[in-house]
């Protein structure tokens, strides 16, 4: 044991942090398709009698009525009586921007791919010197976010604008002058696009739009949306303000802010894929009841904004009762899944979370969460952290070369909001229970718990953590509890469950294996973290609670295995 305060987390990140920071889950992380090879998924949704009917060619004299005789989709929408179904057929429907007054069912035609864009193809372009100029541009995204949403090293993230050749995004700079290959400025004063990169022969796409679906209006709630591509918007390609909302086997893709922005209750996002977005792939705001289901989350952050503030695979805030179950959440520049600022009864199981560039799960300034049965790999600092919040049950998680696999931590921030602290979102890190999860190989420490920030015992905010499994390859690297035994000895590192249990008579029936073949999983070097014939971690759970055994989907009252289950 030594005695340590700066011990892996400086007290210096740890204050940055606080400004911050059924299905069956894969057991191995999925592949995940790159930027160019991003597309919608194939539906075959059955189509109603008396369904109205779109395509980029439609014409306002069709009859709207048939697949070969179809309407635009301003005169659907407007047409359309609300409980209606319109059907897209496939291609790419330019400078888009639909605006729900009514409940409808939006739906893309079987097998086939309609992408709905809030850019258009700019041609006319006229050579200056080294560059390119379009005259007449007349569209310009200034930044909307406040100042901590910005990254200083990167002062062009709030700009929302976005150019495109052959499908690959330039960077926007912010002068004339600094305009060469691959980059683009927008002079909005004198109404001029520059491109660096020579247009000729390409297809050029640049924005228009701020969102592309907007389901705001109250006379909306209960809308569908289905088998749809939304791309190219300067702010969100779905924007979600009336209530049970549903949102299925849709791509939301490079957009300027988010992929999809909900900001009431009872939203069902399931199979989406949510990626290449500029700052965040769901936004969550008083999103009480959001179901976030099977839907793949990557690549979020594209304009580099703050990772501590605003940035996110998903990031909910004010939100009770969010679920999110089964998402691959992946190489996110940001943090992967965030409960942010008293969000209480979330649910966060049966998820692949990895290597992002940020902390896998986060939960901040919230109260009582179910953590349990996530694959949660390569992310750092943090697989999970709990930062100033209570009652979070970590159960039944499998967390390997995350730089802490899960890092706990209280500081002295704290709720001064009356009705919030009747209701136990206090800010104060207490009641946090860890079980049956398996801790494999991390690149720094493996259970992160200094009391060093508030000078406290580490139990305090961990009164049980048992029947966990720790691995690593030797004995004293890396570390596997870091820990504070009173306010004295705030952050104390033990390289050994025994010498943690005679401090501290927790984790009695933990197991800690050094071995330099891993005896858990079948190849956890390749990301396959199915436990191999005969793996230690067999049969070793305590029984799950009912609330958490029914949220994973596993039988409540009998041994089970650690590590993720599904």
């Amino acid at each position: 044991m030594n005695n340590q305060c700066n011990t892996y987390f400086s007290l210096s990140t740890l204050a940055k942090l606080t400004l911050a920071v059924l299905v069956a889950v894969p057991l191995t992380v999925p592949r995940i398709a790159n930027s160019a090879t991003l597309n919608i998924k194939r539906t075959n949704y059955g189509i109603p009698n008396g369904a109205y009917f779109v395509s980029p060619t439609g014409k306002p004299g069709n009859s709207g009525r048939s697949a070969n005789s179809p309407w635009p989709v301003a005169k659907a929408i407007a047409s359309a009586p609300s409980g209606a179904t319109i059907v897209f057929r496939g291609g790419t429907y330019r400078n888009v921007q639909i605006a729900l007054n009514k409940r409808l069912t939006l739906q893309a035609y079987p097998n086939e791919q309609p992408w709905l864009k809030g850019s258009t193809v700019v041609d006319g372009w006229v050579q200056e010197g080294s560059i390119w100029r379009k005259d007449g541009w007349n569209f310009s995204f200034l930044p909307v976010e406040e100042g901590k949403a910005i990254d200083p090293k990167y002062p062009m993230a709030g700009h929302r604008d976005m150019v495109y050749i052959n499908g690959v995004a330039l960077k926007q700079v912010g002068s004339k002058a600094n305009v060469g290959p691959g980059t683009f400025f927008v002079d909005g004063r004198n109404n001029k696009l520059y491109i660096g990169t020579n247009p000729s022969g390409k297809t050029v796409e640049a924005t228009t739009q701020t969102e592309g679906i907007m389901a705001w209006n109250s006379a909306a709630s209960g809308s569908v949306i289905r088998g749809l591509g939304l791309a190219h918007y300067a702010n969100q390609g779905l924007k979600i303000g009336a209530s049970g909302i549903t949102v299925e086997n849709s791509t939301l893709a490079w957009n300027g802010l988010d992929g999809v922005a909900v900001l009431s209750s009872g939203a069902k996002l399931r199979g989406n894929t949510i990626s290449y977005n500029g700052r965040r792939g769901v936004n969550g705001v008083r999103s009480h009841r959001l179901q976030l289901e099977n839907n793949v989350i990557s690549h979020n952050n594209t304009e580099n904004f703050s990772k501590s503030w605003s940035a996110g695979g998903a990031k909910i805030i004010w939100t009770d009762g969010a679920v999110m179950r089964g998402n691959t959440v992946n190489n996110n520049k940001s943090i992967g899944l965030w409960i942010d600022e008293s969000s209480t009864n979330s649910t966060v199981v049966n998820n692949v979370v990895h290597n992002n560039s940020s902390n896998g799960i986060s939960m901040e300034i919230s109260h009582n969460a179910i953590i349990a049965s996530n694959v949660i790999s390569g992310n750092a600092p943090a697989g999970i952290i709990i930062l100033n919040s209570s009652s979070a049950r970590i159960y039944n998680n499998t967390l390997a070369r995350n730089q802490a696999n899960l890092l706990v931590q209280d500081t002295s921030r704290r709720n001064t909001k009356s009705n919030e602290i009747s209701k136990g979102i206090t800010w104060v890190t207490r009641n946090t229970i860890v079980k049956n999860n398996i801790f494999w190989n991390s690149s720094g420490t493996m259970f992160f718990a200094s009391g060093c920030p508030v000078k406290q015992a580490s139990k305090l905010m961990i009164p049980v953590t048992n029947n966990n499994a720790y691995y690593r390859r030797s004995a004293g690297k890396p570390a596997n509890l870091i820990w504070g035994l009173n306010s004295n000895q705030c952050s104390q590192t033990f390289s050994s469950l025994a010498s943690f249990r005679s401090a501290t008579g927790l984790e009695a029936n933990s197991l800690d294996v050094v071995n330099s073949s891993d005896p858990f999983f079948v190849n956890a070097n390749a990301n396959d973290f199915r436990l191999k014939s005969g793996s230690p971690a067999i049969g070793r759970g305590e029984p799950l609670p009912a609330d958490i055994a029914n949220a994973i989907g596993v039988a409540a009252g009998r041994k089970v295995n650690l590590g993720a289950l599904r």
